[in-house]
């Protein structure tokens, strides 16, 4: 099948509000400042902003890389076209092998813990107990809903949803800030104030900062229905990953003083959800705000994880990599429902089976860990893949700085947090993601080879993931023209 003749998607149908909270959102900044980084308390202890701080400017350093190929490359594919473009079909494949696991992972764990927070509410302040696994159905079903139908429709409600969980997290650290002035001090960026050691405490706690951060690089999956993607693309990379940063680190501080600093690893790993603890301290009924935050953020993170998984699965069925079908697009919608609806399915299993398992925090925590070892070594072979790419591809627009010790730097800011999430192990059930990961990329070495040898041409067509063998239109993926002067 030629590639002109599969199904296209809705191109050039958003803008760079839509593109830059698809990675917003798929960051879950409710979620992940109340999930995520609590389980790096654990390890970084009063800290814990050290740790955050840490991971903001690694991920920023990669998301320029990043943005950097978006620039040139904008592709449904997103890093997996980007890496295969610079490094080669191979490692491209392996990095899309990758990508099938660790992005179809996000909505599974966010819908484990829109489970876990409402059912806390619905049980012990409404009193019914109807079991966690009813509301991972519920979360799955609106975030089918919204992606199944335009692309407009999701992302818009991920505008919405985004705004509402940050400003009121915002709200509740300004006000925990607020009411103790006089206790502000600069011992939460002590690294000696980490939980279980200085260096182990700062890197195994940036681990759990860095999962608070994944889906940065989500808005590049978007470069087919984004206009002027090589314009909306860097920026919605770059400018969220700096900007939720900062709000993480700022909540983390707020966090850490207003809990109190002698206090804060005992009582905060202690609380079944901390953030609703606060909320309760400071603005007693107004917990519920913080509740509906957490949940907002859940879906909004799914619905983004599910955009932009499906895109790229849509991508690598494109070109024979996967199944044609996943290649298909709705005829009204133009969203890629067969690619929706086989990660639908797929999530509701493993939320259910990890839930069913482990519980749903506890699973929410071991898939999670997987998923950020994976997406650890994802982002390192980006900021290779940039590197090479200008020096090679595009050496009239190489720059020292933004091509070269950036991208260096951002590959290697993160190989001490990826080695220690295995020096040393962490205990069972957790170590059995470390074990996942290791087998899954074991199994993509395999498969790889045997694309090599038995789809040699399916693998090599990785580099050319557009529609078409064309690039988009001009007008399409160039920056928006300058406003008019005086205007």
């Amino acid at each position: 099948m030629e590639a002109t003749q599969f199904d296209r998607l809705r191109e050039g149908s958003i803008g760079l509000p839509q593109v830059l909270f698809q990675s917003i959102t798929h960051m879950a900044p409710g979620a992940a400042i109340a999930f995520s980084i609590l389980v790096s308390v654990q390890f970084a202890g009063v800290a814990l902003p050290l740790a955050v701080l840490c991971a903001l400017i690694a991920c920023v350093l990669v998301a320029n890389s990043i943005g950097q190929l978006a620039k040139q490359i904008p592709s449904a594919g997103g890093l997996y076209a980007y890496v295969s473009r610079a490094l080669g079909p191979r490692i491209g494949f392996m990095v899309g092998w990758v990508y099938l696991i660790f992005e179809p992972l996000v909505a599974p764990l966010l819908f484990l813990i829109f489970a876990w927070a409402t059912e806390d509410v619905v049980k012990n302040d409404i009193g019914w107990d109807i079991g966690w696994a009813w509301w991972v159905l519920l979360a799955a079903g609106i975030v089918f809903f919204l992606t199944y139908r335009d692309v407009r429709l999701s992302t818009n409600a991920g505008v919405a949803l985004g705004i509402f969980e940050i400003a009121v997290f915002v709200a509740l650290s300004a006000w925990m800030l607020l009411s103790h002035l006089g206790d502000l001090s600069l011992a939460p960026f002590d690294p000696t104030n980490n939980e279980v050691g200085t260096l182990t405490g700062t890197f195994k706690g940036m681990v759990f900062a860095i999962l608070a951060f994944i889906g940065f690089e989500a808005a590049a999956p978007l470069g087919e229905e984004a206009r002027h993607p090589r314009w909306t693309i860097p920026r919605a990379v770059v400018g969220s990953a700096f900007l939720i940063g900062l709000f993480y680190v700022f909540c983390s501080y707020a966090w850490v003083i207003g809990t109190g600093l002698g206090d804060f690893t005992k009582v905060t790993t202690a609380a079944a959800n901390p953030w609703r603890d606060l909320g309760e301290v400071y603005w007693s009924g107004g917990w519920v705000l913080i509740f509906f935050a957490i949940i907002n953020s859940a879906i909004a993170n799914a619905n983004a994880g599910v955009n932009a998984a499906t895109r790229v699965i849509y991508a690598m069925g494109r070109i024979g990599v996967l199944p044609h079908a996943f290649a298909r697009t709705h005829p009204v919608h133009k969203t890629p429902h067969v690619a929706i609806i086989t990660q639908s399915v797929f999530a509701v299993v493993l939320a259910l089976l990890f839930g069913w398992k482990w519980g749903p925090l506890t699973g929410f925590v071991v898939m999670a860990t997987a998923l950020t070892i994976l997406v650890i070594l994802v982002y390192i072979t980006t900021c290779i893949a940039c590197l090479v790419f200008y020096r090679r591809e595009r050496p009239q627009e190489w720059n020292p700085w933004l091509h070269g010790v950036v991208p260096m730097l951002g590959a290697v800011a993160f190989i001490a947090p990826l080695w220690y999430q295995y020096r040393p192990l962490p205990d069972y059930p957790m170590r059995y993601a470390n074990w996942f990961a290791l087998i899954w990329i074991a199994l993509g070495i395999v498969v790889t080879w045997w694309m090599a040898t038995n789809r040699r041409e399916a693998l090599e067509n990785a580099g050319r993931i557009f529609v078409d063998d064309r690039e988009p239109p001009a007008e399409r993926i160039e920056a928006p023209p300058a406003p008019a002067a005086g205007s």
